[in-house]
């Protein structure tokens, strides 16, 4: 029995763990899994140096703020190689919507 107690409150405890990092009332909005949303605009994108890239093959992808814990990291834009002809760099950026600033990740196309 007290086993039991002591399971269950286990498992209390850590439900609400989790439940409390989901969301922050002062920087997160809930999302869905995957989908970074922050109320705060992100900081103005940084000045990079963009050097010569690797070939004719490499594009540049800018840097950009990320937002983790409440938070902003920037994160260096870097030279990357097309994972095929004939396919495009979409930059990552930030949407500001009725639910907050959305993340959405830079992808080929």
């Amino acid at each position: 029995m007290k086993r039991e107690m002591v399971y269950t409150g286990a498992l209390i405890t850590l439900g609400a763990l989790l439940a409390g990092g989901c969301i922050s009332h002062h920087h997160m909005v809930a999302a869905a899994p995957g989908e970074v949303i922050v109320a705060q605009a992100p900081p103005d994108p940084r000045h990079e140096v963009i050097t010569v890239a690797p070939s004719t093959e490499h594009i540049w992808v800018r840097g950009y703020w990320m937002n983790s814990n409440g938070r902003w990291t920037w994160i260096p834009g870097h030279y990357e190689r097309r994972p095929r002809a004939g396919v495009a760099w979409v930059q990552g950026h930030w949407d500001h919507t009725s639910r907050g600033w959305v993340w959405t990740p830079g992808h080929w196309e």
